[in-house]
């Protein structure tokens, strides 16, 4: 290998130098954006059955469907609501799937099966498989008091912009859809006897598109168009509706004609207190640079601003900025963790090897961006991560090859000689070494689920980085090693070479103390393990406090405006809130990754305020809590900042089972009572709802029979006086407009004036509602909730400051030992509780190929499983530093803490790997353990703690950084890294003297 080395070097040189510049040309081009991207694993089904209730919707609609859905074996779960007039099915695959696009047609043929079940009025079915799309950028469209002519703004708007490269789509939101309402006057249809199906059937007939074909004048093609639309509104009230005497009136004469806003009310959205029509823009992932799309689409604004005055086009939420942001505060770290490590390297080896060593970080940089780039990666926060991570380790390679050349020097070895040994001696320990490293990550890369994706970009780039620097390591720097270093002179002035001879005969002299002493620390430090906060993803760093809004359910969506405009008129009076922007009947856009999108619901708002700064929400936060709980006693609010990882409900989830649907309510209030109790749960809710009132109509068949009528000529007359059916559709606008006729009230309608409505016969005869049926209010339920379709309710609770949902879950647990819940009762843990055990079970899952390769690869090395068990102690060491660092740091426990703990393993065992190759050699020396333990602990102190320092400066900046998700990782590695690598040096060498006696042997040829 040194020969084609030496041989080659030219190669050598031009092949490094280009993979330099494709990651230089790949850094300038290559896809960016804040966080990851999630595949399409979540989805939502919409059902629309218009007047039915809602225990009607789940037997009928929900039922049939979720029925179908169990068979699609893709889907993990299916979470299903029935309101009054709608279903609602929130669906989510497996973690193991990839290729969503197949599981989501196997959805669709489930619905479509289930759809022949349905009775024939339930109305629209759609499937949304985008539900985690994220709005890159939300313009807000502003400057006029009518919602119909924003809607046409945005609309003008949404097609200036479709072309810009990089958009998937332009969603509008907040818009307000148009109908023609004819008001029908029932005492005026009475008197002229016309019943309203007449009015449907003279509207079908006048308004058809019947194309009238073409005539040949001259050689030249005259089309023929036959006037059989309605041209206008005027078209419509003239209509005329024949009488029974034969005459005709017009349509005006029975009905009031107007154009306005579809009904029931639409989702409505404001931009700091002014009524707006929102353009979510969708970005293409994975493929748009992030930064430059946001730059495209301010350009395109400011040319065409002019083109909409006197409207106000205006940004709500801004992704690009942010990414901008990430990635920029990121590269510092990443700059200023190499000017860490460097200052470290030249400080621990001086000016000549610092540089050698030093020289290998921007090779492995670029080259390592570059193929990152070819394989696809995106640039975001988790990436760059990795790249900062694998800074520290990815030098180690080089600071032991150049060490070791430096020695072989100093003993007077000519160059090329020197090169030589230390390829032979270092390549396989150093190949073990990185290998070890790869295995503890195979599990992270291998995982799947939420979690897994979300952080992947951490191994695929240490992975990559580490394996380009341990092939630089054995080629490109010694090469240079050899080119420039020279033998050292005073070599005793060295303070680590004297810490080496120190720690030497510390282990020679008392083996059995510092084992004692290790074992010692190790239990101390597992005993910390209570003081330890648990958390599973940490909140996000931006000054934003969402607060969800819940009104009872069955509550008009006109008085959950009045209540969220009253609420955010509250909240300006405080100094922090620097803008409050409100959505009603809907949640508004997603603006952030884990930002969960509901359906829409007229009992849902949702108020987003930016403040100064992110310590300035904490005080909000509980006083908007204490605000709502005081003046709006009807309103249920969550109020919290945004969170990091996979998105949740919330952070405690407990969902109760019982087939009893009483004994279901009591466990349900139980749970709730219980939580709401325990210390740190605040903002705790439960979906039980008291129900809501009704008019039941009751239709005597008998007498109905005598005038010629059904139950269902009854119930679409109903129907027509509050919703209105739609008659036909006008078709002089881009999108049809539907023409519905209802009463001149609507949903407005007084129950006295609906009771004295009149319905029609097949001749056209007006029979009172009273003659033929009777009416009883009853109450039922205002909403009924499926989980894999069985009913259910749920318990849901938001986390003060520094507490843990393992915490709350205790209480509750605890509260629930005395007062037990009623026989029967199931519970089930969402939330944190579900997404961490949903993590750790896919890392487990991946772990068995993790330690199949760790311990092939030592095997490989070291062909003996009693110094592979020793190596192995290395990771229990470390527990005495990552304990008590995260105590003493004030960093959770959760997911990226773990994530520091498999980094660490595979860092830790590399100092065992390079002791004990030391050790092995001396061994078949012929030299006593004693001795060779002693020899391979002054060699190797220096290499060690020089790797250690440059790992640990190298994580510095993410440790101190105002980040919330990265410093307990990075204080979980740095405090591990710190005890393991003390003990490393003297618990395993001492080990080693205890437990090894002879080099490993070569098998024997025994005879026969």
């Amino acid at each position: 290998m040194t020969r084609r080395l030496l041989n080659y070097q030219r190669l050598l040189g031009m092949v490094v130098t280009m993979l330099c510049l494709l990651g230089i040309a790949a850094y300038s081009t290559m896809p960016r954006q804040e966080d990851p991207s999630f595949p399409y694993r979540a989805g939502m089904i919409t059902v629309s059955y218009p007047g039915a209730s809602a225990e009607a919707v789940e037997r009928l609609v929900l039922q049939p469907l979720t029925d179908e859905l169990r068979q699609v074996e893709e889907l993990d779960w299916s979470q299903g609501t029935a309101r009054t007039g709608v279903a609602l099915a929130r669906l989510k695959l497996r973690d193991r799937i990839y290729d969503t696009d197949s599981a989501w047609d196997r959805v669709r043929q489930a619905m479509e099966r289930a759809r022949q079940d349905f009775p024939d009025d339930v109305g629209l079915m759609e499937l949304d498989d985008r539900l985690i799309d994220i709005p890159a950028v939300v313009l807000a469209v502003g400057g006029s008091p009518s919602v119909t002519e924003l809607s046409e703004v945005a609309e003008r708007l949404k097609q200036n912009l479709l072309d810009i490269p990089g958009i998937s789509r332009i969603e509008l939101e907040g818009d307000a859809d148009e109908q023609i309402t004819l008001a029908l006057d029932d005492a005026a249809l009475y008197r002229l006897g016309v019943p309203p199906k007449r009015i449907l059937d003279t509207l079908a007939r006048r308004n058809q598109t019947i194309p009238g074909g073409f005539v040949v004048v001259e050689g030249k093609r005259l089309s023929v168009l036959p006037n059989t639309e309605f041209t206008d509104i005027d078209a419509i009230r003239a209509t005329p509706i024949e009488l029974p005497d034969g005459s005709q009136v017009p349509l005006a004469a029975a009905a009031e004609v107007w154009r306005g806003p579809a009904e029931p009310r639409q989702p409505e959205t404001w931009f700091d207190g002014e009524r707006v029509v929102l353009l979510s823009i969708i970005m293409e992932e994975g493929s748009t640079d992030a930064i430059r799309f946001g730059e495209r689409i301010r350009e395109r604004l400011e040319q065409v601003r002019p083109d909409f005055e006197p409207y106000q086009l205006r940004e709500m939420f801004f992704q690009p900025d942010k990414v901008s942001d990430r990635l920029d505060d990121l590269a510092w770290s990443l700059v200023l963790s190499v000017l860490i490590i460097v200052a470290v390297v030249f400080t621990g080896m001086g000016i000549r090897m610092g540089l050698l060593v030093a020289s290998i970080l921007p090779m492995v940089a670029l080259i390592s961006v570059g193929l990152y780039d070819l394989g696809g990666g995106v640039l975001h926060q988790i990436a760059v991560i990795g790249m900062v991570i694998s800074l520290g380790i990815l030098i180690d390679n080089a600071i032991v090859i150049v060490e070791n050349i430096q020695g072989h020097l100093d003993e007077g070895m000519r160059r090329l000689d020197a090169l030589r040994k230390a390829v032979g001696e270092l390549a396989g320990p150093l190949g073990a070494s990185t290998g070890t490293t790869l295995a503890a990550f195979a599990p992270l890369l291998m995982a799947k689920g939420g979690a897994a994706d979300f952080t992947r970009g951490v191994p695929v780039m240490i992975m990559l980085t580490l394996s380009v620097s341990y092939l630089l390591a054995i080629s490109a720097v010694p090469l240079l090693a050899a080119r420039f270093l020279k033998p050292r002179k005073n070599l005793h002035k060295d303070r680590l070479i004297g810490l080496a001879s120190y720690l030497g005969g510390l282990v020679y002299r008392h083996p059995g103390r510092l084992i004692t002493a290790g074992a010692l620390l190790v239990v101390i430090s597992l005993g910390m393990t209570p003081f330890m906060a648990q958390q599973f993803f940490p909140n996000a760093d931006r000054p934003r406090v969402i607060v969800e809004m819940y009104m009872p359910e069955g509550t008009d969506q006109a008085r959950t405006a009045e209540v969220a405009a009253v609420l955010e008129q509250a909240i300006r009076t405080r100094p922090e809130a620097l803008e409050v922007h409100r959505f009603v009947g809907f949640t508004g856009p997603s603006f952030y990754y884990n930002l969960q999108r509901s359906p829409q619901a007229p009992n849902r708002a949702r108020l987003v305020v930016r403040t100064p700064t992110l310590a300035d929400t904490t005080d909000l936060v509980k006083w908007i809590r204490h605000e709502a709980a005081r003046s709006l006693p009807e309103l249920d609010i969550t109020a919290g900042i945004l969170g990091q990882g996979p998105p949740r409900p919330a952070p405690v989830e407990v969902r109760v089972f019982h087939p009893d649907d009483n004994a279901r309510a009591r466990a349900t209030e139980q749970v709730y009572s219980i939580l709401r109790g325990v210390e740190g749960t605040v903002d705790v809710r439960h979906d039980l709802d008291i129900g809501v009132p009704s008019i039941a109509i009751n239709v005597d068949d008998a007498t109905a029979a005598r005038y010629g009528l059904t139950r269902a000529d009854v119930a679409q007359s109903l129907y027509g006086q509050s919703y209105g059916a739609v008659a036909e559709r006008y078709r002089q606008e881009d999108d049809p407009i539907p023409i519905v006729l209802r009463s001149r009230e609507g949903t407005s309608l007084s129950l006295s004036r609906l009771l004295s409505v009149n319905t029609y016969n097949d001749q056209g005869d007006a029979i009172p509602l009273s003659a033929v049926a009777t009416v009883e209010t009853t109450w039922e339920p205002a909403a009924v909730y499926l989980r894999n379709g069985v009913r259910v309710n749920t318990v849901s609770a938001n986390l003060e400051e520094d507490y843990s949902f393992s915490q709350a879950l205790d209480g509750l647990y605890a509260g629930l030992e005395q007062n037990p819940l009623p026989a029967g009762t199931r519970l089930d843990m969402g939330g944190d509780a579900e997404g961490s055990d949903r993590a750790n079970s896919a890392l487990l899952t991946a772990a068995p190929i993790g330690m199949l390769l760790l311990l092939f690869f030592l095997l490989l090395q070291f062909n003996s499983f009693r110094r592979v068990g020793i190596i192995l102690l290395t990771v229990p060491l470390a527990t005495v530093g990552i304990f008590p660092g995260l105590v003493l740091s004030g960093s959770p426990f959760g997911f990226q803490s773990l994530l520091g703990v498999i980094a660490l393993v595979g860092i830790v065992v590399n100092n065992a790997i390079v002791l004990l190759d030391v050790m092995d050699r001396e061994l078949e020396r012929g030299r006593a353990i004693a001795d060779a333990v002693r020899t391979a602990v002054e060699r190797r102190t220096r290499p060690i703690l020089l790797t250690t320092a440059t790992t640990v400066a190298g994580l510095l900046p993410l440790a101190f950084s105002s980040s919330t998700l990265w410093p307990p990782m990075a204080w979980a590695i740095i405090s591990g890294l710190l005890a393991s690598t003390v003990l490393t040096l003297l618990v395993i060498p001492s080990v080693c003297t205890k437990l090894i006696k002879l080099p490993v042997g070569e098998p024997e040829n025994a005879p026969a």
